[in-house]
Order: structure tokens, then C-alpha cells, then sequence
């Protein structure tokens, strides 16, 4: 039977498949990275280059992701949040999505009664935006908070918008919206992990193995300037794939602390 893992359980300890060959390679490029320019005679020399402590936390995040060092509860957050498939909640769901086939041509009405031409051009564009999504849910999720965000945003047109849609009733649809969706990413959070559920999870690790690799020719450009050919070699920037590291926990990575003299 299907059992859903504690929270607090890192990926990794769910029984994943093996990276493939090149997810892996990224993995040990930007753990071996982190690991040399967090070295005290590696780190002066890369803020001088504009290495930052922000960049060095991306580059960790990236690595606890691809690596499986995250929780089991931060992904399932994150997932109830942007489901890739609907639940099993068929009544609940064309809930969700009769609230945007009634309201997007309201939306899309109000927007087109704005009278500058690139505002209502850029109005339409950011209404459609939400309908690029792999789930009604998430869909639907993302239109809302579009809709939402055009009373915060400080453009007359955006105001207009909201204030037309407020008019016709909107707000007093939002909070049974809001009811329904709760419900089902509630569901989602809880459902016991599944086979999909797993692949999504690999899924997800191999896209951020290729966001490293992205990284890393960035940190490459970068430091180029500003280290001799070996130190980059040391720092995985070069051609050479460099060994797994002999388990340096993600906290050592992680440690980079500029000095005032820095």
C-alpha cells in the first residue's frame, strides 16, 4: 500500500533512480565548485570578481535539489501549489474551472475598454499568461492571482481592471474560490506518493542539473578574468569532471563568508 513519507524525510531517502550521466556530472561540477571558492585564498580573489554570498546560495539550492537534499514537505508544497496533473477531485476541479471561463471574458472585456492601445495590448498579454499551465488547477490557481495583483499594481489601466471586475461582483466569488482551492491543495499534500509522483520528482532534479550547468558557464564567465587556467580546472570550470566529493555535507558547501577585509 502506498504510504506518505514524514515531512522532514530529504528526498534522496525515497528510493530515487539513479541521475543520468550528465545530470550527475553537473552535480559533482557545482559540489566541487562550492566546495573550492568557499576556501579562504579562492574566496577573496572571487568577490573581487563579483562573486556574491546571493550567488553562492543559488548555486547551493540548486545543488540540494538535484542532489535530493531537499524535504519531502518543502516538495509537496510546492507541488500543491503547482500541480502537474489534477487530483482526483473531478467535482471540485470543474469548480475551479468554471470560475475562470465565467471571469477570463470578463477580465478580457474590461481590459479592452482601455483606451491606450499598448496598455490594453499589455493588459490582454498578462490576462492570457495564466492559460500556460499543465493542470486546470494550476490554471486556474494562476489566474486568480493575476486577477488579484491588478489591484496592487500602481498602473491606472491595471486599477480600472480590478475595479471593473470588483463592479460586476467578483470578490464576493473569491472566497468560495479560495474555499474550493484550499480543499484541493490540501489533497494534494496529503495523497500518498505514487509511481508518477516519483518521476516528477526525478523530473525535476534532471531539469535542475541542466540550470547548473547554465550556472556554472556563468560563474566561468565570470572568474575567467580572474583566475589562472588551473585554479578554474580546480574550481570544475574546466573540461576535466572532477570525483565526487568524500561526503561534504551541504552545510560545508553552504559556507561562505566574506571578511571585512574582503
Amino acid at each position: 500500500m502506498a504510504s506518505l513519507p514524514a515531512p522532514n524525510t530529504l528526498l534522496r531517502a525515497l528510493a530515487l533512480p539513479a541521475l543520468s550521466p550528465s545530470a550527475d556530472e553537473q552535480l559533482r561540477r557545482v559540489c566541487a565548485f562550492l566546495y573550492v571558492v568557499g576556501l579562504p585564498e579562492v574566496q577573496t580573489r572571487a568577490l573581487l570578481a563579483g562573486y556574491t554570498p546571493e550567488m553562492h546560495a543559488d548555486g547551493v539550492y540548486r545543488a540540494s535539489l538535484v542532489g535530493g537534499e531537499r524535504s519531502f514537505g518543502e516538495w509537496r508544497r510546492w507541488r500543491s501549489l503547482r500541480p502537474p496533473r489534477d487530483p482526483d477531485l473531478p467535482d471540485l476541479v470543474a469548480e475551479l474551472d468554471r470560475f475562470v471561463s465565467r471571469w477570463r471574458p470578463r477580465a478580457l472585456s474590461a481590459a479592452a475598454e482601455v483606451a491606450d492601445a499598448d496598455d490594453r495590448d499589455e493588459l490582454e498579454d498578462y490576462l492570457g499568461a495564466s492559460f500556460e499551465r499543465p493542470s486546470r488547477t494550476w490554471r486556474a490557481k494562476a489566474f486568480v492571482q493575476g486577477i488579484e495583483h491588478l489591484a496592487q499594481v500602481p498602473v491606472p489601466s491595471y486599477r480600472a481592471t480590478w475595479a471593473a471586475l470588483v463592479a460586476e461582483g467578483i470578490q464576493t466569488e473569491l472566497a468560495r474560490f479560495h474555499e474550493v482551492l484550499k480543499t484541493v491543495q490540501d489533497f494534494i499534500a496529503t495523497t500518498p506518493l505514487d509511481a508518477d509522483e516519483i518521476a516528477d520528482i526525478q523530473a525535476a532534479r534532471e531539469e535542475g542539473a541542466a540550470s547548473i550547468d547554465a550556472w556554472l558557464t556563468a560563474r566561468r564567465r565570470q572568474l575567467a578574468g580572474h583566475f589562472s587556467e588551473e585554479t578554474l580546472n580546480l574550481l570544475a570550470l574546466g573540461e576535466a569532471v572532477p570525483p565526487p566529493l568524500p561526503d561534504v555535507p551541504l552545510s560545508m558547501l553552504a559556507r561562505f563568508r566574506p571578511t571585512a577585509r574582503a
